[in-house]
């Protein structure tokens, strides 16, 4: 039988005891409940039609593609091209505190683009760097980031505190690092986390982007850039 392991995030973390939560076919767990009942192992369905809720996730899309701050929906995942759309629109309303801009380009071609988020009060001030949507799958990032931002323009005259940081300080938002995998997410594979790059060596697509970091380089989680 195979497993789409959720938790613990690799299987070198599964010891006796420990609670797991795996995704599996349909016709799968017609023959695995039957094994973990003779194995006595305990279960819980946590989700019966997983098809079901990722539809939910991408309900009314009437709703989600207002863009101006008072009507855009911020309790909905929005797609790569509605994200990128309410980053212009921001960008051409709220220009006394936003400014946007490409860093680049990704595999696929599409445009790498960020938000400065700030006050123009001084040429040089110190900054704040915020990305989401690297593993393309976990949508909740995205949506913090258009938060985050939402939050700081809708505050930014009553909040002092608010005030005080984006006088202060500038903060470059990356809503979806990864849009390559994040536009396939929603496109072909809900369960697609990586990148969409390729390699001669490997049939497979993509790496784990959060690997090119030097943290816990090739430890158990997840060996550096193996796709």
């Amino acid at each position: 039988l195979q497993v789409d392991l959720w938790q613990p995030s690799s299987p070198f973390y599964i010891a006796e005891g420990t609670v797991i939560d795996v995704r599996v076919p349909r016709n799968t767990s017609r023959s695995l409940l039957p094994y973990l009942q003779q194995a006595n192992i305990q279960y819980t369905v946590l989700i019966s039609d997983l098809q079901k809720a990722i539809e939910n996730q991408t309900g009314s899309r009437s709703r989600r593609n207002r863009r101006s701050l008072s009507e855009y929906n911020y309790e909905a995942y929005h797609s790569l091209e509605e994200i990128q759309d309410w980053m212009h629109h921001l960008n051409e309303t709220h220009s006394d505190l936003v400014h946007m801009f490409s860093v680049g380009k990704s595999y696929e071609g599409r445009p790498l683009f960020v938000l400065k988020l700030g006050k123009r009060s001084r040429p040089y001030k110190k900054a704040v760097w915020m990305d989401c949507g690297i593993h393309a799958r976990e949508w909740i990032g995205p949506a913090f980031c258009q938060w985050f931002v939402k939050d700081a323009l809708q505050t930014y005259q009553t909040d002092p505190v608010m005030r005080k940081m984006l006088t202060q300080l500038y903060f470059y938002i990356m809503p979806v690092f990864n849009v390559d995998g994040y536009h396939f997410s929603w496109t072909h594979d809900r369960f697609w986390r990586k990148t969409r790059s390729k390699n001669t060596r490997f049939p497979c697509h993509g790496v784990d982007a959060n690997r090119n970091w030097k943290v816990k380089w090739c430890g158990k989680s997840g060996a550096t850039l193996v796709p």
